[in-house]
């Protein structure tokens, strides 16, 4: 019937009937019109839509009656053969400003690409047409046909399907479907809080359930700020608003009382000094960085195609292998004695999660669950100082109650002179800052860093650690970074590494283990609080002393001859005359070298304090951490005798202070000192016995 009628209609315009006699064509027509009344009605209908004065070729250019029935092309238009969707330009000719203006949108904004191929993670339904190279046009999402009604519903801006919730997108991209069970962020649940900035952005939530969160809350088509068509930037912390941060905010926690969840991970700031992001995880997979460098959310998270499906995690976290890939210089707790898998594997975190399950990590921080600062895991008041989290372990009762700071130990809490500060170890404001604070148990103290490492005596082979910053320095690099001018004694007769290698100091260590500054210090528990003393004290009244010149509680004394008296490790090197007498007068001169000079020559009280009305005491002339009062450099590092000129004396020391009482009987008695010479009165003839 088709053929029959398009013969009849080819013929007359073929041959140019239109001036035949009216009686040759009317009877034919109406014969046919009788006979099939629907099928023409139907079939001439065909070509009002195929005919060049009718509106729907002014888009289907192919419509037009030469190229649709003649099936030929024109002088000014060749016939277009291959039938293909609708091109961007046919689009453009309205989408232009003569109707609307979508040109920015379209072409310059990111979004939907005409003439992208489909990635193979894309599944493109066979009602959604492709162009000949299979790759997106304009009419593959919309059709200007699209304004069927479903029930009161109008399909909305043109789109081939209805767009429900984000329906019309999860027909391509079913591989972003599935929840976290797939690795994917979920939709159809209602947001942490009200994202008015998305909202602002373009971003829209779902009309059923009402408010809830579907794929054009965070994505736009048409649009967004890159190529992932979102419509707020999760790279560029410090210019707008992060997407993630809008819902999870700047510290997303896990905790159900949002009031707990204020001590997460860090975001939106570049790596400290000791950090190194990489730029792959291990899995291959790039790591996101902002546009500054910053860590963001992105940098561990990926709401699509997640690694580890749990926590959407770009990489997998198995026991805390993810921390370590950016905190490389930590990784060495892993198996010392503050890996609590190791000391105490039965111990619990504040999640309630036995330690031995764990990573090196997780039993003292949390990364979106802490308790207290640094993500702390481990019980802590919110308020605690920082140091005091030390005490959450080390303390009695606690998991490291053995190994606690007790009595004696360095000071804490104090705050440094400029001059005095070390250029290389951290002070700590009130806030756990990084900055001009006080000096605080992390100040010497490298957590994460278990080395120096030294024997038990009492088990053969096991290791101890002692968590020293500077530790590549020994176990007193962290003292001579701060009292470098007491680092000379290295390598002199006051070094017992050479002098005394076998001495074992209050802690049980050897000059070896506890470093130059051990044999005689400790920064923890030392047998007297003065000078942190770690070596055995010694008797104040040695024989043949005269015991005018000291007295039982004169600790200057005792500290001394701990080693230099009879049965010590420095019994070769005891004075048979020892200590100053207590009278700082001379007959007949003032007190002038004490008093001006006190700074250089300090006089001691019996407990050790430095005081005018202090004592001449052994450290009064003896500097025991130089060999050579001229010369500012650790000693040779073999045992050396000495003479007038070095043996721990300090600088100008006849000339000045024993002068300035003496006047010129100074020098001999500088000279002769601890000799039965240099205790005759002034009236007697000086001869040497």
């Amino acid at each position: 019937m088709k053929l029959f009628i398009s013969l009849i209609f080819l013929r007359i315009n073929s041959n140019n009937t239109m001036k035949r006699s009216k009686t040759t064509i009317y009877p034919v027509l109406c014969l046919i019109f009788l006979m099939f009344p629907c099928a023409v009605f139907a079939e001439t209908d065909l070509y009002r839509q195929a005919d060049t004065a009718k509106k729907c070729s002014i888009c289907h250019y192919r419509w037009i009656y030469t190229f649709y029935v003649e099936h030929r092309g024109t002088p000014l238009a060749p016939l277009d053969e291959e039938k293909v969707v609708g091109k961007q330009e046919m689009c453009l000719s309205c989408h232009d400003g003569s109707v609307r203006d979508s040109r920015d949108r379209i072409c310059n904004d990111p979004g939907h690409r005409i003439g992208a191929i489909p990635s193979s993670r894309v599944s493109i339904p066979e009602k959604f047409p492709l162009d000949e190279n299979g790759a997106l046009q304009c009419v593959t999402c919309h059709t200007p046909h699209a304004l069927s009604r479903q029930g009161a519903a109008t399909d909305e801006l043109f789109l081939r399907a209805p767009n429900v919730n984000s329906s019309f997108c999860k027909q391509c991209h079913v591989t972003k479907l599935g929840g976290q069970g797939k690795g994917n962020h979920p939709v159809d649940i209602l947001p942490l809080k009200n994202p008015d900035l998305i909202i602002k952005a373009g971003g829209r939530l779902g009309t059923d359930p009402k408010n809830h969160i579907i794929c054009e809350t965070c994505h736009i088509p048409h649009g967004g700020v890159n190529n992932k068509f979102l419509v707020l930037s999760v790279e560029d912390p410090k210019t707008r608003s992060v997407l993630c941060e809008v819902c999870h905010s700047k510290k997303p926690g896990l905790a159900k009382d949002q009031a707990l969840n204020r001590f997460s991970h860090p975001l939106d700031l570049t790596p400290g000094l000791t950090v190194t992001m990489p730029d792959k995880w291990k899995n291959g997979k790039k790591l996101v960085r902002g546009t500054g460098g910053e860590l963001v959310c992105r940098t561990c998270h990926i709401p699509h195609g997640a690694v580890d499906k749990k926590y959407l995690l770009a990489e997998h976290n198995y026991r805390d292998s993810i921390c370590v890939e950016c905190h490389s210089e930590k990784r060495n707790i892993a198996d010392s004695s503050h890996d609590l898998r190791v000391m105490k594997p039965d111990e619990m975190n504040i999640q309630g999660h036995r330690v031995s399950g764990l990573g090196p990590c997780s039993p003292c921080h949390l990364v979106h669950a802490g308790s207290s600062k640094l993500m702390w895991a481990r019980e802590a008041a919110m308020d605690e100082k920082p140091g005091e989290f030390c005490f959450s372990c080390h303390s009695k009762g606690k998991s490291a109650g053995k190994v606690m700071p007790e009595d004696f130990s360095h000071p804490m809490e104090i705050t440094l002179a400029e001059e005095k500060s070390s250029s290389s170890l951290p002070l700590f404001d009130e806030k756990g800052i990084n900055m001009k604070g006080k000096i605080r148990c992390s100040t010497c103290h490298d957590f994460h860093n278990p080395f120096p490492l030294y024997d038990d005596n009492s088990e053969n082979g096991k290791k101890h650690s002692k968590f020293l910053r500077l530790s590549q320095k020994g176990s007193s690099g962290i003292c001579v970074d701060c009292h470098p001018w007491h680092g000379l004694v290295e390598g002199t007769d006051h070094d017992l590494n050479i002098t005394a290698p076998d001495f074992i100091n209050i802690s049980g260590q050897t000059p070896a283990q506890s470093g130059v500054c051990g044999p005689c210090h400790v920064a923890h528990n030392a047998g007297f609080k003065k000078f942190l003393w770690s070596a055995p004290a010694g008797p104040s009244l040695p024989k043949g002393w005269n015991p005018a010149y000291t007295t039982d509680k004169d600790i200057m004394a005792r500290l001394c001859t701990g080693c230099h008296s009879p049965g010590k490790i420095a019994e070769k090197h005891v004075p048979k005359f020892g200590l100053h007498p207590r009278e700082k007068m001379v007959e007949g001169k003032p007190l002038l070298a004490l008093e001006i000079h006190k700074d250089e020559f300090p006089t001691f009280t019996d407990t050790g304090e430095i005081a005018d009305n202090g004592n001449i005491v052994c450290s009064t002339c003896h500097n025991p951490h130089q060999w050579d009062p001229d010369v500012e450099a650790k000693g040779p590092g073999e045992i050396i005798e000495g003479d007038s000129g070095n043996s721990f004396l300090r600088a100008d020391l006849h000339s000045v202070f024993c002068t300035g009482c003496h006047g010129i009987e100074g020098l001999i008695k500088f000279t002769y000192f601890h000799r039965s010479i240099g205790r005759l009165k002034k009236d007697a003839p000086f001869t040497v016995k």
